[in-house]
């Protein structure tokens, strides 16, 4: 058979016809044809009543070191809780102040108290440089002029005051050429006139100090009678004071003061005996207090009762002005609830939540009310049930991983 052109060009055009039919026929499916992995995070669970469920799987629970503990059922007594701060007692308070008008001086050897230093008793703390106006000046130096003229004339009256008793002596001692009488008088003037010699000579002596004590060689010790600890500075070296300025105030913190005002639509009888006393920063060590009695001075600012309770220990670190809360006991009847533990509280748009752990690996965040404080905790009487197993520690990192796992939720639907 002959084959002309035409008939080659037809018969290689169905061969690459066939050949490419057969490639797409036997291809595999291309990555691109595959459909995509879905990447989003399902929403947290809930329970029937709508509460969040947390799955954490249980090494991670000792990772984070998550801890549960039974809820406990408690009756306790009816409380009123009231806030205020800490105060020194001003029985063991001593303020220094300046004897004299003058400068401020570091003592030899010696800085400046700082605030929460301890002083002993009879500590010098400085000196200070007595200050004389030049009218003041010419005033003593005129008095001790005088004094010094009156030393002189009561010298020489002495002289001869001594010299007429002796006389005196002498004669009545010889067969009585002067009567007894005469003799007593002449030591009567004698007595008299060492008197008024005595007299002169101190004020010389004053006078004298007093000008001595004005330069720079008379500075007087600055002498702190009671210890303690320093709570408040009010002059430093350098600084000139005048007599009475308070210098430096010290103060006894081994017994302190609670100043609390109640809760205004609070009432409390002004009869009770004690309260617990909680400090920020120690709010695991109350401390019992007993009451002195009601505040002399409400402070205008809280529009309720103000009471003053004396603690009975003072912890290390408890410091005037540091914030506290007072439970104060009143008469009613024991409220019965759950006690929570504060380290198990969580706190999210103005409400209060705990986690509870349903099973090995789920934890339901439900709300609660914390209806009255108590010793290390609250008071809820609604929500729990005795015997709930609470987490005590990790709850804030479960509030964490629900709260990113809503944000993801919410970043898929987008």
């Amino acid at each position: 058979m002959m084959w002309n052109g035409l008939s080659i060009r037809r018969l290689t055009l169905s061969c690459v016809v066939v050949a490419v039919s057969g490639m797409a026929c036997h291809r595999g499916p291309d990555n691109d044809d595959k459909p995509a992995a879905s990447t989003k995070t399902p929403a947290p669970a809930r329970t029937a009543a709508g509460d969040p469920i947390v799955r954490i799987a249980s090494e991670a629970q000792q990772r984070i070191g998550l801890e549960t503990r039974a809820a406990t059922a408690q009756a306790i007594e009816p409380e009123i809780v009231a806030f205020g701060r800490l105060e020194e007692d001003p029985s063991r308070t001593f303020v220094l102040r300046a004897p004299v008008a003058g400068s401020l001086h570091f003592a030899t050897g010696r800085d400046w108290p700082n605030i929460g230093q301890s002083l002993a008793d009879a500590t010098v703390i400085g000196t200070i440089e007595p200050r004389l106006a030049t009218a003041d000046r010419i005033g003593l130096t005129n008095q001790l002029a005088t004094a010094q003229s009156e030393l002189s004339a009561s010298t020489a009256s002495v002289g001869a005051a001594r010299a007429a008793y002796e006389r005196t002596q002498l004669l009545n001692a010889d067969n009585k050429n002067v009567s007894d009488r005469a003799l007593e008088d002449a030591a009567a003037r004698l007595a008299a006139e060492e008197s008024r010699l005595k007299a002169a000579t101190d004020t010389v002596r004053l006078l004298r100090q007093s000008l001595d004590s004005a330069g720079p060689t008379g500075n007087t010790p600055l002498t702190i009678e009671r210890g303690g600890d320093v709570v408040e500075i009010m002059a430093r070296p350098g600084e000139a004071v005048e007599p009475g300025t308070p210098i430096l105030r010290v103060a006894k913190l081994d017994r302190l003061f609670a100043r609390v005002d109640v809760p205004v639509g609070e009432h409390v009888p002004l009869t009770v005996p004690t309260a617990r006393i909680v400090a920020v920063g120690y709010e695991d060590t109350p401390v019992l207090a007993d009451r002195v009695g009601v505040a002399a001075t409400p402070d205008p600012a809280a529009h309720g009762q103000s009471f003053v309770f004396r603690l009975r220990d003072t912890q290390l670190g408890l410091r005037p002005g540091l914030a506290v809360t007072a439970r104060i006991a009143v008469p009613g009847p024991r409220r019965q609830g759950i006690v929570i533990p504060s380290t198990a509280v969580v706190r999210l748009a103005g409400k209060s939540y705990v986690y509870v752990q349903t099973t090995a690996n789920e934890f339901v965040r439900k709300e609660v009310t914390l209806d009255q404080p108590t010793e290390g905790g609250f008071l809820s009487t609604r929500t729990l049930s005795a015997g709930d197993r609470v987490v005590t520690q990790g709850a804030q990192l479960l509030l964490s991983e629900e709260l990113k796992s809503q944000i993801a939720g919410e970043t898929d639907k987008g």
